[in-house]
């Protein structure tokens, strides 16, 4: 290539999060698995119950199956917050 174009890295974009409304934020490659760290793009702060606007009570933590990249098994570890 005589004009090659080079960009940042985007781990969002290449593991295709940004189409399940997350961003990622770290990683931790492990000889056995590979886990991203996750968090929501758009954080929605209305509580479904009430209809009202929610306070923020702390974060979860959930672990999801992400499909694997290379030979190592992903997880996701998404904070969510309550």
């Amino acid at each position: 290539m005589l004009h090659a174009t080079f960009a940042t890295p985007d781990l969002t974009v290449f593991c295709r999060l940004d189409e399940l409304g997350l961003v990622a934020v770290g990683q931790r490659l492990e000889p056995d698995r590979a886990v991203i760290e996750c968090r929501v793009a758009e954080p929605d702060p209305w509580c479904r119950g009430r209809g009202s606007q929610a306070l923020s009570r702390g974060t979860d933590t959930r672990r999801l199956a992400h499909e694997p990249f290379g030979h190592r098994p992903t997880t996701l570890l998404v904070r969510v917050r309550r």
